[in-house]
């Protein structure tokens, strides 16, 4: 088959990665798979000519180029041609783009069960030619290349220099912006869903509102549900900020010695963190095979995962995490990963030590999620999810 990927604009290259990956593992399959880099300036005329031939599926994510037209039509009713995409970040920030309309070609996957939930419930049933559940893939070097893992566990913790890394951006002290607004039925409801969704460890936001609403009585009309839930950007971007704050005021006040790559740490209000610059995903992938342990928060996904912790396992790092229902069902605590729990934060920086402290049995929690993430969350597992939804739909709707 010949598949065209969209590449643009991604914080610190991590999407780019993503394309790149994808595409070797769709072209180590015999496809032809052509990279479209829409940031180039002969994007375009390269996408025109890939289109001189027949393609059976694009493919991007979070619907980059999803509203790409020809006409009055999109591009893809256009060329007969199916559009799939992953988005990775939650639907309240990609919503215009999952209004776009085709003609049964719209195909989307999330790394979160409840945003799966979310959309089929906010979008008539005939809008999507398909929906599915799919974390990223698990990079794993550039070019990519599956670890050996005798290789990889070699004096582990010898050759390990790093004994806890975490990277990812520093948002700043949460500020819950929705205040600027006039205190009415609205801005007051989503402080108490902001503060029910924090007091509980996997509960979303959307079922946290969903709950308030009930509270009070009030029943919305599934238009009225939607619209709530596309007005509560700003308490999504709460909820993630503060609980990475409060990760971060934990450890720092513990003293825990996080090693930290990431933008917004220059005021960083944390003395116990030695930050070593902005890095790029490509950096990281080189960090990860000199890491211990990686810290992960898992961007309140609370029923997903995050590709941070597939490509820290799939480069033989252990991995601490906040749970979520999909780790909870896939791993165990202690034998392929570790967790904690927002409930119990303070629990934390006692169980790093102890982890740090036992180098062999934090070897073998590394090897047990290497061999995780090699047999279910590499890229080519997550190419042959992509090819059985176009198969699928293929002969479901066409």
């Amino acid at each position: 088959m010949r598949i065209v990927l969209f590449k643009g604009q991604s914080q610190y290259g991590s999407l780019r990665l993503h394309i790149d990956q994808l595409a070797a593992a769709l072209a180590a399959m015999g496809h032809e798979a052509i990279v479209i880099d829409l940031l180039l300036p002969d994007g375009m005329a390269r996408l025109n000519a890939a289109l001189s031939q027949p393609v059976q599926f694009f493919y991007s994510l979070n619907g980059m180029g999803v509203d790409m037209r020809v006409g009055d039509q999109t591009l893809y009713d256009a060329v007969d041609s199916l559009f799939i995409t992953l988005h990775v970040d939650h639907p309240v920030h990609l919503w215009p783009r999952l209004e776009i309309k085709m003609d049964r070609r719209l195909i989307v996957s999330f790394l979160d069960e409840s945003h799966v939930k979310l959309v089929r419930d906010s979008f008539p049933p005939e809008h999507f030619a398909a929906l599915s559940m799919m974390p990223p893939g698990a990079n794993t070097s550039i070019p990519p290349a599956m670890p050996d893992e005798e290789t990889l566990f070699q004096d582990w913790a010898v050759l390990r220099d790093i004994p806890l890394l975490f990277t990812g951006t520093y948002r700043g002290t949460p500020q819950r912006d929705w205040h600027s607004a006039e205190r009415n039925f609205v801005t007051t409801l989503f402080d108490d869903a902001a503060d029910l969704a924090l007091s509980q460890d996997t509960l979303s936001l959307e079922e946290a509102i969903d709950q308030v609403v009930a509270a009070r009585d009030t029943s919305l009309t599934p238009a009225g549900r939607t619209q709530l839930i596309r007005k509560s950007r700003d308490v999504y971007r709460y909820v993630e900020a503060y609980r990475r704050h409060q990760l971060l005021v934990t450890l720092n006040a513990a003293g825990v010695p996080l090693v930290v790559y990431g933008k917004g740490w220059e005021d960083r209000p944390f003395p116990a963190f030695d930050w070593r610059g902005e890095g790029s995903f490509e950096e990281t992938l080189r960090l990860l095979r000199r890491t211990r342990l990686v810290l992960n928060s898992n961007n309140n996904f609370v029923a997903g995962g995050h590709e941070r912790v597939f490509a820290a396992q799939v480069n033989g790092a252990a991995v601490v995490s906040d749970t979520s229902r999909y780790y909870d069902r896939h791993y165990t605590d202690g034998r392929d990963m570790l967790f904690y729990r927002w409930t119990a934060l303070e629990t934390l920086p006692a169980q790093i030590e102890a982890a740090l402290a036992d180098p062999h049995g934090l070897a073998a929690v590394a090897r047990a999620g290497f061999r995780q993430a090699a047999t279910h969350h590499t890229w080519d597992v997550r190419a042959r999810h992509i090819l059985d939804l176009f198969a699928a739909v293929n002969i479901l709707t066409r």
